[in-house]
């Protein structure tokens, strides 16, 4: 148990350390993700450009990883090098999105019934109390779902690109590894989450005392400052996930 507690211990100080070594280009990337990603599917006239996201997420993965892989070595992170990527490799990582792509439309498929549901009592004149519950199920499902793509993607794009693996060996060898931490990794995530939690909790409690509720201006600096948290975290989680990398699978690294 020590041991798995020093191993995430290790794994969130570093990523966290790496996260800071470029930090302007860090929020920069971070932020970039949030507009491709959440902002972007969120408006109606640009839901069409979703699934060609879904299919572009392993080569985004890919420019996070060879971001914090370059900056760690100290080198130059122009665009250029951030998507250097050779063909055959991106060939397979749009193979990887288009299975991610069906994954997920098989758990909105799923989800479905249960969200039509929510939105049926939420328009009923008396909202009924039996909402938070519904939606606190539809979360742990979408969270129970997810854990197959999130296993079989964690470590299989930078196997894709970085050691010429093929589809099915990758995902299979990012099972294989996920599986061999799965609690260093799961620790080390609920770790960074509590901390992103805990920090945006801390600033909403800041900003209350300040009058962030009666001041229009104080609340915009408010999201902003979310919004720059949220770019970090994310970011972090992909340093996060470059570091696990370098661990779980020292062996084959050059």
């Amino acid at each position: 148990m020590k041991s798995t507690l020093n191993k995430a211990h290790h794994w969130v100080t570093q990523s966290i350390l790496l996260t800071k070594l470029n930090f302007k280009v860090t929020l920069l990337l971070g932020s970039a993700y949030i507009f491709a990603y959440l902002l972007v599917p969120s408006i109606p006239s640009l839901s069409f450009i979703s699934p060609f996201l879904i299919i572009a997420w392993p080569i985004s993965t890919m420019i996070f990883i060879n971001f914090f892989r370059l900056t760690q070595d100290k080198k130059e992170t122009d665009f250029k090098t951030l998507v250097k990527i050779d063909k055959e490799s991106i060939r397979v990582l749009i193979y990887l999105g288009v299975i991610c792509l069906f994954y997920s439309l098989l758990i909105s498929l799923i989800l479905s019934s249960d969200i039509k549901n929510i939105l049926a009592a939420a328009s009923e004149p008396e909202i009924s109390e039996d909402i938070s519950n519904n939606v606190f199920s539809i979360v742990i499902k979408f969270m129970v779902l997810a854990i197959p793509v999130l296993m079989a993607t964690w470590f299989s794009p930078i196997l894709i690109a970085y050691h010429n693996f093929g589809l099915i060996k990758a995902i299979k060898s990012s099972f294989a590894g996920v599986l061999l931490s799965i609690v260093p990794i799961t620790l080390s995530w609920l770790i960074l989450l509590g901390g992103f939690i805990s920090l945006i909790f801390l600033m909403i409690m800041v900003f209350t005392i300040l009058g962030s509720s009666e001041n229009v201006l104080v609340s915009y600096v408010l999201i902003f400052l979310c919004m720059i948290v949220l770019a970090a975290y994310i970011a972090t989680l992909f340093s996060f996930q470059y570091t696990t990398y370098k661990d779980v699978y020292k062996s084959i690294i050059k």
